[in-house]
């Protein structure tokens, strides 16, 4: 018989309408519990499952004194992998019920702009003195600023399209692989797009972008998370490269555009919330 997390992936599938990164946290999470469960019970197929495993396995979540949205996340993958065996019943719909209650999204940052700047200044530097890393580093930290872009799409985006005969620049890289467009609407985005291009030909890259070419792209993104964070780019500071993705919302909504048209160009649904980038909203 196949192991019980085998079993239960087969069931639950993969959902390619998703980000990469939230789909295999949720398969990660649903092999673990079945891990648990298989350890615990003895359990040997995922039909037979019950309200007591799913119950014993947030308490165990509990004894690891996980923060409340962690377990809310883990919780609610267990609650798909019920639904897609045809047992949803044996799990409760509020994760409330398991002691994760008030794991609330809504959680805008005050971004450190300032030490965003610095951060950015200190890789002007190291690009000038030939740093192939902080030359890409620079060009994508330019991106995110002037378009919002999460740290995947700054690093593969770099064609701009006409549209309505304006510019916009054409987002590849985005979660689930949900095309966008952003408009090119200021000097600043106009500025990083030269600097990406220029970027892209001194480190011989062809097809444009940042990456130097004997770098792969996860080689390269994980290159510039660390780096970023030794410079004490870390959320702890309000200076993580999602915050400039905030920092992008807020600044929008200030000069007057609408929630929609942020959602657009952020790459979420017309009518989400924007409470997590954005205060009161």
């Amino acid at each position: 018989m196949k192991p019980l997390s085998v079993q239960a992936l087969e069931r639950v599938g993969k959902n390619w309408s998703v980000g990469k990164g939230t789909r295999e946290a949720k398969l990660q999470t649903i092999k673990r519990f079945c891990q648990f469960a298989q350890k615990q019970f003895g359990l040997q197929r995922i039909e037979n499952l019950k309200p007591g495993h799913v119950q014993a396995y947030a308490q165990s979540l509990h004894d690891q004194k996980l923060d409340s949205r962690t377990g809310a996340n883990y919780m609610s993958h267990v609650r798909d992998l019920c639904q897609a065996i045809g047992k949803g019943g044996i799990v409760a719909t509020d994760n409330a019920a398991y002691g994760f209650g008030g794991a609330s999204r809504q959680n805008p940052m005050n971004v450190n702009c300032d030490k965003i700047a610095e951060i950015r200044l200190q890789l002007d530097a190291k690009a000038a003195a030939g740093d192939r890393v902080a030359l890409m580093m620079s060009a994508t930290a330019g991106m995110r600023d002037a378009f919002g872009l999460r740290q995947e799409e700054a690093m593969l985006s770099c064609r701009v399209v006409m549209r309505d005969g304006k510019p916009h620049l054409d987002v590849q890289g985005a979660k689930g692989g949900k095309p966008r467009e952003v408009p090119v609407r200021n000097d600043k985005q106009v500025t990083a797009l030269d600097k990406l291009a220029a970027t892209a030909k001194a480190l011989g890259n062809a097809q444009g972008r940042a990456i130097p070419p004997e770098l792969s792209l996860n080689t390269a993104m994980n290159k510039e998370s660390k780096e970023w964070n030794k410079m004490g780019g870390t959320r702890a500071a309000k200076a993580n490269m999602h915050a400039q993705r905030h920092a992008y919302a807020q600044e929008r909504l200030a000069e007057g555009a609408t929630k929609a048209e942020v959602n657009r160009e952020l790459g979420h649904g017309d009518h989400r919330s924007l409470g997590c980038y954005v205060p009161n909203e």
